[in-house]
């Protein structure tokens, strides 16, 4: 079976080269109906980028604009004019729609450098449609994974036309929150790199880089290192990831010589291991300014990338999250389909009622349900310290009276296995890891009791360890694991962080042997709900590979060491005295913000008098009935004893709300002019 994939992904490239050599056709227009074109737009360096316009018909539309590494077409292919589910659904939704080849892909010109130049080309390709007489001036862009990141990226450069946007499983700050998360190389991206390199380079981009006699030799080559990884996902049957010569390869920068030769660029991201000008290009979750509805999955790749873009502009008051409970290969449903609603609203004018819902939309583990923030972090966190102590003891106690410290044994050789998390091309989501924990002594557990009641945390996980190593550079890992009475043990969130970026991701400074250092690892954000029954568990070593590349220890020129420089580290793990270490858990006090109720509406155009549900957030509240929002800002809160007083004020007009505690229940009332509503808890 697996000799019949490896035949498979041969033939697929032998027949994509063979595609490559012949003659590209003409352009064709068609002008009865619905309208199609595809063309070449320079940018200003005039390289052409291959691109298909498809239009409802004559006249000025607001336009739609999708950039992709994946290829949109074969030039000359026309959509037949008399089916229209054959065109884009843009199209009969009264958008036109453009797609194009980023530079150095498929039949774009060019050279492939892996997003780095997807946001001046994506000025110039939003220039290039608001000069065209079929674009009435208002653009929208759209997409997802890749195509999400070069919707980012084109936004960042606030072209005036750029009206809205919306992206899915993305990031805006690629090489810093995502290549090198926690200051170590995410090497499962290379399943993707390399899978780019052997489909969709261009033409133009294999001509700068090899005669073209090498190119079926080289790709060929990469294809081969590209099935060895894919079938040594980490854990898979009789596949391990250490049993992979590409994954275990050294140096990581040339190590692969068909690799760098054709796609170098993949090389030069790997010689900026720490945050510089050249890696900074990539973020632009701070210069943004215009709407964009961010959709991510908590165990998406790119989850704390997509999160941290929305909590970077929030603060504009246009922007709106879908956070899915999924990966990156399957997101799972979203409360509705945001995307017309998104673009009617903001290119058209709608009112189709999505900015009067609130902006944070959230899937819950263990409640198994979605929630509704209007910002996050949530206001009402207590971010509650849960102690790691000798004998595996995770306590919310801070004082510890058992070994000032555990130790153990890192080798680069041996390395923990990644099993599930947020990965890409491996296997992800919450998978038991009792394959990766069980016989390995370099990895240090500590564990509550079990859970009296449910304990939900919603919001941003960190680690802080006292460490210490013999060596001058290691990684420390941490994973939040939630222990079910069978024995399972479910993978909640993991991070790394490399030590000689505990400071600065900019400024690495190595550690000195055996002297204690205080650190952070971010584990990103999650909501879940550990049921009662269960127990918390956090679990510290020094590697997570194939997802992370290894450190050697060495303390050497990261990326260019090999086996050579290669050192065991002894590494500390210390609870005792002023050198603690913890968990913060952001844990949600149970107290009821959603009510349901009965409404009663008689305004002019809008009566209604049934079933509604009342939430109260952070900074506003929201009645919600038949798929209808309707949002009043909180003006003025405040509480007396066991009873919550808000002024609030919307397009509704003024509503006065009163949430009063008793040992009897929880009751709530809101009433504005011809407007009420009331429950009880």
């Amino acid at each position: 079976m697996n000799k019949r994939k490896y035949i498979l992904i041969v033939t697929i490239l032998l027949f994509s080269i063979s595609f490559l050599f012949t003659a590209m056709p003409p352009v064709y227009a068609v002008e009865d109906g619905p309208i199609f074109e595809d063309l070449w737009v320079d940018m200003d360096d005039d390289v052409g980028l291959y691109t298909r316009v498809y239009r409802p018909g004559p006249g000025a539309y607001p336009v739609i604009l999708t950039r992709t590494p994946y290829g949109i077409a074969e030039p000359g292919v026309v959509p037949d004019p008399d089916d229209l589910t054959a065109w884009p659904l843009q199209v009969s939704h009264g958008y036109a729609f453009v797609e194009q080849d980023t530079r150095g892909r498929y039949s774009s010109e060019g050279v492939d450098h892996l997003f780095y130049d997807d946001g001046p080309d994506g000025y110039s390709t939003i220039d290039w449609i608001a000069s065209q007489p079929w674009c009435n001036g208002k653009i929208g862009m759209s997409g997802g994974s890749a195509t999400g990141i070069t919707t980012y990226l084109a936004a960042g450069e606030n072209h005036p036309n750029l009206v809205a946007a919306l992206s899915y499983v993305a990031s805006a700050n690629l090489y810093n929150d995502v290549t090198f998360d926690g200051g170590a190389f995410r090497a499962d991206s290379m399943i993707w790199t390399f899978g780019q390199t052997v489909t969709g380079l261009s033409i133009s981009h294999m001509l700068s880089v090899a005669p073209p006699t090498s190119w079926v030799g080289h790709l060929t080559a990469v294809g081969t290192s590209l099935y060895d990884m894919y079938t040594h996902t980490s854990l898979s049957p009789g596949y391990r990831a250490v049993d992979s010569p590409t994954w275990m390869n050294l140096p990581l920068i040339e190590g692969n010589i068909d690799y760098s030769i054709m796609q170098p660029f993949g090389d030069e991201i790997l010689r900026h291991p720490s945050q510089d000008a050249f890696r900074d290009k990539l973020n632009v979750q701070d210069t943004i300014d215009i709407p964009i509805l961010h959709v991510g999955g908590w165990f998406d790749f790119f989850s704390r990338s997509t999160l941290d873009a929305y909590v970077n502009l929030q603060h504009l008051g246009n922007q709106k999250f879908f956070m899915a409970p999924g990966t990156h290969g399957g997101l799972g449903s979203l409360p509705y389909d945001p995307y017309y609603d998104w673009f009617d609203y903001w290119l058209k004018g709608e009112d189709t009622g999505i900015m009067d819902e609130p902006a944070f939309a959230y899937y819950c583990f263990g409640a198994e349900e979605w929630r509704w923030a209007d910002q996050w972090p949530l206001a009402d966190i207590d971010y509650t310290k849960f102690y790691l102590h000798d004998d595996g003891i995770l306590n919310t106690c801070p004082w510890s009276y058992g070994a000032p410290y555990e130790s153990y044994v890192y080798n680069p050789l041996d390395p923990v296995l990644t099993w599930g998390g947020r990965n890409l091309g491996l296997p992800a989501g919450p998978k038991d890891q009792r394959p990766v924990q069980e016989g390995r002594s370099d990895i240090l557990f500590y564990t509550t009791d079990i859970l009296n009641d449910d304990t939900e945390i919603s919001g941003p996980v960190k680690v802080q360890l006292s460490v210490s190593s013999n060596c001058t550079d290691t990684d420390f890992t941490a994973k939040l694991i939630d222990v079910h009475p069978d024995g399972s043990t479910m993978l909640v969130l993991d991070n790394i962080l490399r030590a000689r970026y505990r400071n600065s991701m900019s400024n690495p400074v190595l550690m000195k042997p055996n002297k204690i250092y205080d650190i952070t690892i971010n584990l990103g954000d999650i909501s879940y709900v550990f049921k009662a029954g269960h127990r918390i568990q956090i679990d510290i070593s020094s590697s997570n590979f194939p997802k992370y590349d290894r450190n050697l220890n060495s303390g050497g020129e990261l990326y260019t060491e090999t086996e050579a420089d290669m050192k065991m580290a002894l590494n500390e793990i210390h609870h005792h005295g002023r050198h603690r270490s913890y968990v913060i858990l952001p844990i949600i006090t149970p107290e009821t913000n959603v009510f349901e109720g009965c409404a009663n509406i008689k305004i002019s155009g809008l009566k209604y008098k049934g079933p509604a549900e009342f939430y109260i957030c952070d900074n506003a509240v929201f009645l919600h009935f038949d798929d209808q929002w309707i949002k009043w800002d909180i003006t003025y809160h405040r509480n007396f004893w066991h009873m919550d007083y808000y002024r609030c004020n919307g397009d509704l007009g003024k509503l006065t709300v009163t949430k009063i505690v008793t040992k009897w229940g929880i009751y709530l009332n809101a009433a504005g002019h011809r407007i009420s509503f009331s429950a009880k808890v």
